[in-house]
Formats: C-alpha cells, structure tokens, sequence
C-alpha cells in the first residue's frame, strides 16, 4: 500500500469514527458518557501503540534473523557442495597425518565430549602441516581458477557479512587466486613460493574446517543429500 493509499485509508477511517460516535450520542442523547469514553479510549491508545509496535517488532527481528540464518546457511551450503568440500579433500590429501582433523572431517561438530565451541577454539590453535605435492597442487588450482565466477557470487551476497568466519574463509580462497596469477604452475614454484603456499593452503584449511563445523548439522538434518554429496567429496 502506498502513501496516497494509506491516508485515504486513515481518512476514511476517521470519518467512520466519527460518524459511529454521532449515531451514539442521536440514540442515546448522553453527549457527556460518550466523550468520557472518548477520553479513556485515547489514553489507552498510546499503551496498546507501544506495546503493539515493541511486539510487532520484536517478531519481524526474530524472523528476520531467522531468515538471514537460513539464507547464510544456504550460501554456506552451496559453497560446500560445489567448491569447498572438494578443496577441503585435495588439501586434506597433501595434510601431515592428523588425528584430530581427521575427526572435523568426517564428524563436522560431534566429537565426543566437546561442544561445538570448544572444538572450534581447539581448531583455531591446532598446527596444521601442509605439504604441496604437484597432483594436488595442480588440482585445487584448478579447481579454484575454474570456480572464480561461482566464488564472485557467492562473495557478493551482502549476507556473508554476518558470518566472520565464512568470510575471512572467502578472503582466504581470493589470497589464493592471486597467489596462483603471481607464482604461476607447480614447475614455476621456488622453494620459498612452496611453503609461503603451504601456510596459505593450511589458512583456508582452518577456516574451512570451522565452517564446516557449523554446517554440516544442518546439512545432514535438512538437506541430506546435498550433506552425502559434500561429504563423500570432503571424505578422505
């Protein structure tokens, strides 16, 4: 409803207020009883205002929420089951053996006895050790350059600004694209180019990791095929 259309409305409404309240004081001719409860009805309208707008308010927030939790979930998701799951693997492959990234991997938030919190913090503080080989090498660069676009839309969804840690995860996946324009193919690579690249793989491989901490719960619960495809891809 626009403007015009709402003080139309307003005016309209008025008028019948007014003309009702006339009809009362023709048939019951007690003027006086009508403005008293004229009166009383208008001190009570800036208490059912109030509390009507603090309601009305506080639902559209939650709602809101709600749905920008949903949609971020969604992004979170496709980023998975189209990218991230598959780079996650290739890195994973070229990962020092590692018990306890072993166990992100294939259990996202269910370890036992630690919340999804106190896995996150231990992650955040976990020595991750990249070692790039060619294949895999080759393989996420590959996989990132040909995904680029994708990358870019996802990235442009003003909803990612309230997710930090998928973010900082996207900024980390842009890093490596500049890194590959910059240095090149696997025979380009000096010694020094290969482990600044093993700490930018293990960067991603963190934030990766905790995203999918908080991701794949909801996967599983309410999208299961899209959480067998992610998974069967992140497995290693």
């Amino acid at each position: 409803m626009n403007l015009k259309a709402m003080r139309r409305t307003t005016i309209i409404l008025l008028i019948l207020s007014i003309i009702i309240y006339l009809i009362q004081i023709l048939i019951f001719n007690d003027p006086r009883t009508t403005f008293f409860y004229i009166l009383q009805d208008l001190a009570f309208m800036p208490i059912t205002i109030a509390f009507a707008t603090l309601m009305v308010g506080e639902v559209l927030n939650w709602r809101e929420k709600n749905e920008r939790k949903e949609k971020t979930r969604m992004l979170t998701s496709t980023f998975f089951t189209e990218i991230g799951a598959i780079l996650a693997h290739y890195t994973l492959s070229m990962t020092q053996e590692d018990d306890f990234l072993h166990l992100v991997a294939r259990n996202g938030g269910h370890i036992d006895n630690m919340t999804e919190d106190e896995i996150i913090q231990k992650l955040e503080h976990h020595k991750i050790k990249v070692k790039l080989n060619k294949e895999g090498y080759e393989k996420a660069r590959n996989l990132i350059l040909s995904n680029q676009t994708n990358l870019l839309v996802i990235s442009s969804n003003p909803l990612i600004l309230d997710h930090e840690y998928f973010t900082e995860m996207l900024w980390g996946v842009f890093h490596l694209i500049d890194e590959f324009r910059l240095r090149g193919e696997w025979e380009a690579l000096s010694p020094t180019d290969i482990a600044h690249l093993n700490a930018d793989f293990a960067k991603v491989l963190r934030l990766m990791l905790i995203n999918w901490i908080g991701n794949s719960e909801y996967l599983a619960k309410n999208y299961p095929a899209f959480y067998n495809v992610a998974f069967n891809k992140l497995d290693y």
